[in-house]
């Protein structure tokens, strides 16, 4: 098997969230228990989106993550360190033209040309935390080209849409439309070598000049040359975006009645949560990219 690596793009100037102190990936969610010799003050440390997308790709056995930065987003880089604390390698690209996530994503093609990649936004929170490494258990079992994490939304409008079949290959992208009979949008995505090679040829063929390019226009582009394209209804887990204030604060909201609901959880129910990664002061709710 090829080596497994882990992309975060964030290099986006998180425009949708106004003027904001610290780039979104890291900005606080709120704050959670943690070993004090594991750093933080008081026992308590802050739950960025982030960290929870590194802790999912260390659950799923991934050691070396790429981070791609742009311009004023240094602070994650401060942040987050090589990534020892998680137990991580970490390594920073940089972005320095702005040209959509297809062309940040391809800034790792150095590495992904040879590896499995698992691509994931680090400005959504995806639990249970397994949700990743439950995707790359179905890639590598499907030998898939292409797989994709699907989540049931009722906000088609701003998502990819996917339509599959009954096996769960997938049959046509709609990206973000104002009305579908689609109940199904991607989140997270597996690609092998083949995927990566083909996504950076196609991207070189496109003129500077030409329209954006978003993600789903290349994964079209793949099912149409005849590519593997694999779904997975990751049942149970919930995806979330927090890239508008009202989203961040819904999220932030649902976070500390979680707080103050599981509170007096058992230890054999607290222990039952953290084995599947849903650490028991930390919730969800569904929203929109």
């Amino acid at each position: 098997m090829s080596e497994v690596i882990g992309v975060l793009p964030a290099a986006g100037r998180g425009s949708r969230l106004g003027p904001i102190p610290s780039s979104k990936e890291i900005m606080p969610l709120g704050f959670e228990k943690h070993d004090p010799e594991a750093g933080g003050v008081n026992g308590w440390k802050p739950f960025t989106t982030m960290e929870s997308h590194l802790r999912g790709f260390k659950r799923a056995g991934i050691n070396r993550v790429m981070i791609i930065l742009g311009q004023n987003k240094y602070d994650i880089m401060e942040y987050l360190g090589n990534g020892a604390r998680y137990g991580l390698h970490l390594s920073y690209l940089f972005q320095e033209e702005l040209r959509g996530m297809p062309f940040a994503l391809d800034l790792a093609h150095v590495w992904s040309a040879d590896a499995t990649t698992v691509f994931t936004m680090p400005d959504t929170l995806v639990e249970p935390l397994n949700s990743t490494a439950r995707l790359l258990q179905s890639h590598l079992h499907a030998g898939a080209d292409l797989t994709l994490g699907l989540f049931e939304t009722d906000n088609p409008s701003k998502f990819g849409m996917v339509e599959t079949d009954a096996d769960g290959r997938v049959l046509s992208f709609v990206d973000k439309p104002r009305t579908t009979d689609l109940r199904l949008m991607w989140g997270l995505a597996v690609w092998s070598p083949v995927f990566a090679n083909f996504m950076h040829d196609r991207l070189g063929a496109i003129p500077e000049n030409a329209k954006e390019t978003v993600l789903s226009d290349i994964f079209e582009m793949a099912l149409h040359a005849g590519m593997h394209v694999q779904g997975v209804e990751l049942n149970g887990a919930v995806y979330n975006d927090i890239g508008t204030p009202e989203e961040f604060q819904r999220v932030v909201h649902k976070l500390a009645a979680r707080t103050n609901n599981e509170m007096t959880l058992s230890d054999g129910d607290a222990a039952s949560l953290e084995a599947v990664g849903t650490t028991p002061h930390l919730t969800v709710v569904r929203g929109g990219r």
